[in-house]
């Protein structure tokens, strides 16, 4: 039996159907290609030194998967709110600060990192396209928790070959 390669995947705690099987397909796909997704999880979790078991766990891995799903929805809001660059924002959608963090982590120890993002959710930090390192694959997740796009698909075979690369 071929050995499997380890990977970081961060993304928010799922909390509806299709972001648990969105995931799910994932999870099958990076299986596919010889993958085995790790992640905190709950049982990994230190209270008192919440980074440590996430660098212990991205230690093991060659490569890290970075997904943006909505966590939070803002009504309405302002950025840089009182100054003359005030910009309000109308049904804000983001995701958990976590993956920011993991995504930095994951660059630090030099990681190949892919991103995808849900298409609703606001490009900030590492799901910015603008000042992403890294392209960011935006996707429709009502349209993809029954069945990976080709495009996705396309995208992460890239990934594992950019990695498997350069081993």
């Amino acid at each position: 039996m071929k050995k499997m390669i380890n990977v970081f995947i961060s993304h928010p705690t799922p909390y509806n159907k299709y972001q648990e099987s969105f995931l799910s397909l994932i999870d099958l796909e990076l299986k596919k290609h010889g993958l085995n997704p790790k992640n905190l999880g709950k049982n990994n979790w230190n209270f008192r030194s919440p980074l440590k078991p996430i660098k212990e766990i991205m230690d093991t891995c060659v490569a890290a998967i970075v997904i943006g799903l909505e966590r939070h929805h803002s009504f309405i809001g302002y950025e840089k709110e009182f100054s003359k660059n005030t910009k309000e924002l109308i049904h804000k959608y983001s995701s958990s600060p976590w993956i920011q963090i993991e995504a930095g982590m994951a660059y630090q120890a030099g990681l190949p990192i892919l991103i995808l993002k849900e298409e609703k959710v606001y490009g900030e930090g590492i799901l910015d396209p603008q000042i992403s390192d890294s392209f960011v694959f935006e996707f429709d997740l009502k349209k993809l928790h029954k069945k990976i796009s080709p495009e996705l698909e396309e995208m992460i075979s890239s990934w594992v070959k950019h990695f498997k690369a350069l081993k």
